[in-house]
C-alpha cells in the first residue's frame, strides 16, 4: 500500500497531465486548476487504498475525467436553467399587485429557508441549484447517501409546509 507521501508524489508527477485533461474536457483552465486542486484534496483520504504507482495513477486520471464530466453537466444545467428563465421571462412585466405578491413569496420562501439547519440548506441549494446528485453531495460532503437523502426530503417538507402554513 501507498503512504501519503507516495499518493503526494504520483498527484505532483501527474498533475500537469491532469490539469490538460481537465482543460480539455471542460475548455477552461482555471476550472482545471480548481477541480485538480479538489482532487488532490480528495486523495489525500485515500492513499492507504493504492497498492501501486499505477493504480493510483489510473485512479488519479479516473477522478479528473470525472470531476470534469461533472462539471460540465453542472454548468449545462445552469445555463439550461438560465436560458429557459429568460426565455419564460422575455416579454413579461408585471402588475404592481403581482411584483407585491412575488415579493411577499419570496420572503415566505426565504424564511422558510433560513428556518433550515444549515446542512439541509446545503445540501438543497446543491441539489437544486447546482444539480448535483445525492451521490456527488455525499461524496464532497463525507457522508453517506443515504443521509443526504433525508436531509433533502426534509428540506423540501419542511420549506413546503412553511409555505402551506402561510397560504392558510
Amino acid at each position: 500500500m501507498l503512504a501519503t507521501h507516495d499518493i503526494v508524489d504520483v498527484f505532483v508527477d501527474l498533475h500537469p497531465t491532469l490539469q490538460r485533461i481537465v482543460t480539455y474536457r471542460t475548455g477552461s483552465r482555471q476550472v482545471a486548476q480548481d477541480l485538480t486542486q479538489d482532487i488532490y484534496f480528495r486523495i489525500l483520504n485515500l492513499a492507504n487504498q493504492f497498492p501501486t504507482h499505477d493504480d493510483a495513477r489510473n485512479y488519479l486520471i479516473r477522478i479528473a475525467m470525472n470531476a470534469s464530466t461533472d462539471y460540465v453537466r453542472t454548468e449545462q444545467r445552469r445555463s439550461q436553467l438560465l436560458k429557459g428563465t429568460f426565455e419564460l421571462f422575455e416579454n413579461y412585466m408585471p402588475t404592481p399587485e403581482e411584483n407585491l405578491h412575488y415579493k411577499q413569496k419570496i420572503k415566505e420562501i426565504d424564511e422558510a429557508l433560513s428556518s433550515l439547519p444549515e446542512k439541509s440548506r446545503e445540501i438543497l441549494y446543491m441539489s437544486r441549484v447546482e444539480g448535483m446528485t445525492h451521490a456527488q453531495i455525499a461524496e464532497k460532503l463525507g457522508v453517506s447517501r443515504s443521509l443526504v437523502e433525508k436531509y433533502a426530503v426534509k428540506a423540501v417538507l419542511h420549506c413546503r409546509e412553511v409555505l402551506l402554513k402561510n397560504q392558510s
